[in-house]
């Protein structure tokens, strides 16, 4: 599919901006590209030591939920914490199990099964803790969609305390509370809370009314929001931003053994101690490897490497799921090449991808629907076939005004095809009966056949500003820094150059799918230094038109980064995107083209 670029519409800050950016105008410039225009909104970059955390009791029905778990505590009931399968999940259920330690009363935890129970409550399990003397249950990122079973609880005399994050449905379940950050105005610095981040402002609640070392008790466990934060793909704005910062600085010198073993096991954490985490580090290196105990087998274990004080058990832990990891990677290509060809011009047409297939593994498909979009750029949905009924995972594209769980509500209504379904913009899951899979399919893609007529879903790349390599030095990566860490709706910086010229190429790892370039500029009859340049599982695309053993010239969009090798350190550029210089558009270009430097890159 053919990518358009383009810039930042964005061409004016407040000066007030400006004046708290330190008169640096090119981070003016990027914050407001992330739509950071405010005094308020843009103290989380650049003045964190003036934020003031949010209360928990800001978050509707906190109160409610608190005064029940006091009156469990007093009373010396017992509580059961019940959380979802994925790290977000996990991660909520660890921390809540320790806040509940740190203030000295013990509980127990589930993590349902994805393969026997599937996604939030069931009534088995919820019978099944009442017959064991269970009076409260707390759940953790999920619970919110389970009217029907928290109804259950009822009649039996189970209390049910939500605490969720996901799109609240128009019947929220009937529990004792729903402590939901979704039910705050957009611009809260909680809205956007993951169930990791409700999970930890009930657990700051605790500690504060029981424990006299609350606060120390609170920051020790913000390693696990920051992991479930990232993991989650939770937008790294407002209060969300905070917390992850401050995660990642009790992260690199974590006291938790499931943590520092699994570091180590990535190569994070050297013998000595010394931990190199990021955002992208938890990304592509932690929560795989945590998620990978749910997707194929037991959650459970995630839970026990988080809460766990032996080092042994967290070591034997590790090495489990790091073997299930690299199977989970084996399914995933497979399952992704067999949906590939199963993809026809019919269904492009549709503006959406409808898929599903007996044998598939249900706790990796989400992961598979994650590739499809990035591949063809439309709504994914994809399913597993079992016996009798057939679970989904969804995908949405980034397009203003759509939002995946509301265009299923909107199905739901008209159709009734989903036994159960949950999630919220730009994700979700579904069950339905395996007998409703051709009227599913089709009420699927005739939904979005409509809904998306007419609009642009074309993948476009949008670019922060156009760039001479001469321009990248160490200065200019420290000021990045200052917007990291990266994520949803803080997307890593992206530049232009061109024209570049490729010096020579080489591949990169055993199966070749990644390739390194080394590239220079040539700027009024000077060239610059060469460049490394990485292109990341696109290396036989990119071959296919730049062949190998010659020069080309080019234009490419990348994210300039520290690179630290055998104790050396460079500029890497992560190559987003590639064009001929002749068909990349010249207006890209027009800061070159003036006498003013607006970006003052110097």
């Amino acid at each position: 599919m053919q990518t358009s670029w383009s810039l930042y519409s964005n061409n004016t800050y407040p000066k007030e901006l400006l004046q708290l950016a330190g008169s640096d105008t090119l981070l003016a410039r990027l914050l407001v590209n992330r739509g950071v225009s405010t005094i308020d909104s843009a103290k989380y970059f650049l003045d964190l030591d003036s934020v003031t955390e949010s209360s928990p009791l800001e978050i509707p029905e906190m109160d409610k939920a608190f005064k029940r778990i006091k009156s469990a505590i007093v009373n010396k009931e017992k509580i059961l914490i019940y959380g979802d399968y994925d790290v977000d999940g996990t991660s909520s259920v660890a921390l809540l199990y320790r806040a509940f330690l740190m203030i000295g009363f013990s509980v127990s935890y589930y993590v349902p099964s994805r393969h026997r129970e599937g996604y939030g409550l069931n009534n088995n399990a919820l019978e099944n803790f009442k017959k064991d003397n269970v009076d409260l249950v707390i759940t953790c990122d999920c619970g919110i969609s389970n009217y029907a079973e928290v109804e259950f609880a009822n009649n039996i005399g189970l209390d049910i305390i939500v605490t969720d994050h996901h799109s609240i449905p128009k019947n929220p379940p009937p529990g004792i509370a729903n402590c939901n950050p979704k039910t705050l105005p957009e611009n809260h610095p909680l809205h956007y809370l993951p169930g990791v981040g409700v999970a930890y402002k009930l657990a700051e609640l605790l500690l504060e009314n029981f424990s006299d070392n609350s606060k120390a008790y609170a920051r020790s466990l913000l390693d696990l929001v920051a992991l479930g934060m990232v993991a989650d793909m939770a937008p790294l704005l407002a209060e969300n931003r905070y917390l992850t910062i401050e995660g990642l600085k009790i992260l690199a010198r974590t006291e938790k053994p499931g943590l520092i073993e699994l570091m180590r096991s990535v190569g994070l954490r050297s013998n000595n101690g010394v931990t190199n985490s990021n955002e992208e580090s938890i990304g592509f290196g932690l929560a795989p490897r945590i998620n990978a105990a749910g997707r194929l087998a037991d959650a459970t274990r995630a839970v026990r490497l988080m809460i766990t004080e032996d080092i042994i058990e967290a070591n034997e832990l590790c090495h489990e799921l790091s073997h299930e990891n690299k199977e989970r990677q084996d399914l995933c290509s497979e399952i992704y090449e067999e949906a590939f060809t199963m993809i026809d011009e019919e269904m492009l047409e549709d503006n959406v991808i409808v898929l599903g297939k007996s044998g598939w593994h249900h706790g990796v498909i989400g992961i598979v629907a994650s590739r499809l979009l990035e591949t063809f750029h439309l709504p994914v949905f994809i399913m597993s076939l079992e016996e009798d009924k057939l679970r989904g995972s969804v995908r949405c594209i980034n397009l203003v005004g759509l939002d995946i769980y509301e265009e299923m509500k909107l199905i739901q209504d008209k159709c009734q095809v989903f036994s159960k379904f949950g999630g919220h913009k730009m994700a979700a899951g579904f069950s339905a009966e395996l007998s409703n899979y051709e009227e599913l399919k089709a009420v699927i893609r005739e939904s979005f056949r409509v809904r998306l007529a007419g609009e642009n879903i074309s993948k476009n790349i949008k670019i922060d500003a156009a760039l001479r390599l001469s321009e990248l030095d160490q200065n200019f990566l420290d000021r990045l820094s200052k917007l990291a860490p990266f994520g949803v709706d803080n997307p890593q910086p992206k530049f232009v150059s061109s024209p570049i010229t490729v010096e020579r190429m080489k591949f990169l790892g055993q199966d070749e799918k990644h390739i390194k370039l080394f590239v220079s500029e040539e700027t009024n009859g000077v060239k610059t230094r060469q460049f490394e340049a990485v292109i990341w599982n696109k290396a036989q695309e990119f071959i296919a038109e730049f062949p190998m053993g010659l020069k080309h010239r080019l234009s490419i969009v990348y994210t300039p980064k520290l690179n630290e090798y055998m104790g050396e350190l460079s500029i890497q550029l992560d190559i987003r995107d590639w064009k001929k210089p002749e068909d990349t558009p010249p207006e890209l270009f027009a800061r070159f083209k003036t006498s003013l430097n607006h970006l003052s890159l110097r």
